[in-house]
């Protein structure tokens, strides 16, 4: 009889020892997939930032092609190949957009440009204008609203300065 106690409580002391096993298990396993979740939802935000960076470079790249193609077309205008005498006029501001039926290019839609010419300075001694050239593309998608979320825009801006020969 007291053997059958002995095994009696042998056999209890090992059920509780497993409860309590079991127990720290499911504390270890809910341990294990929160530090999952959180490393998880760190990881979705690193990758959504990142993806939001490669977008606006690639509106800053496309931006900066809008303007410097707006500067060539100006430029073509003010020093034309056929040796006549282009025109610079401060107050005329052009706007090309790259979308209309003229101008279809892929690689610029959603985006504009606009030029400005001034003639900064005369040199009638020597017969040289100095003119100072500004271009500014911009790109983006969406219109602009007071409670617009998802708009991305990008503007980028050259200017130079020529001279006439």
């Amino acid at each position: 009889m007291h053997n059958q106690q002995s095994l009696k409580n042998r056999f209890h002391s090992n059920l509780t020892r497993t409860d309590a096993q079991r127990g720290s298990s499911i504390v270890l396993a809910l341990f294990v997939i929160i530090i999952l979740t959180l490393l998880g939802s760190a990881l979705m935000r690193m990758i959504s930032t990142s993806s939001e960076t490669v977008s606006q470079e690639v509106l800053g790249t496309r931006a900066y092609m809008a303007a410097n193609s707006a500067m060539q077309a100006e430029l073509q205008q003010l020093f034309p190949l056929n040796n006549t005498v282009g025109v610079c006029n401060a107050s005329n501001i052009i706007t090309y957009d790259f979308q209309d039926e003229n101008t279809d290019i892929p690689g610029l839609y959603d985006c504009e440009a606009t030029t400005t010419c001034d003639n900064y300075y005369s040199d009638s001694e020597n017969d040289v204008e100095y003119y100072r050239l500004t271009s500014t593309g911009k790109c983006g998608t969406g219109a602009m609203n007071s409670d617009s979320k998802v708009i991305v825009k990008s503007s980028r801006t050259i200017q130079i300065e020529a001279r006439s020969l």
